[in-house]
């Protein structure tokens, strides 16, 4: 059985909330952001901590024609250390 709700139904999604991690500007080499560890080629490390769970992203990025550096959906991610 569905609970009622006194609110108005909506066709409208919520907005989602930006992930930091695809929602870079991109970076240059020579400026990797915190918490980036360059593996070697185009492969960096992400860690990062959210509720005392440490999170490790392996990630594929690739470069523009600029030189920036941007992260490809090619990831692994460990989480719950």
């Amino acid at each position: 059985m569905k609970r009622t709700s006194s609110e108005p139904a909506t066709s409208v999604a919520p907005a989602k909330k930006p992930s930091t991690l695809n929602n870079i500007d991109g970076f240059i080499a020579d400026s990797i952001p915190p918490h980036h560890y360059h593996l070697g080629e185009y492969n960096y490390v992400m860690v990062s901590d959210f509720e005392d769970v440490i999170n490790v992203h392996i990630r594929k990025f690739r470069t523009d024609e600029n030189g920036r550096i941007f992260p490809t959906k090619k990831m692994v991610l460990v989480f719950d250390l």
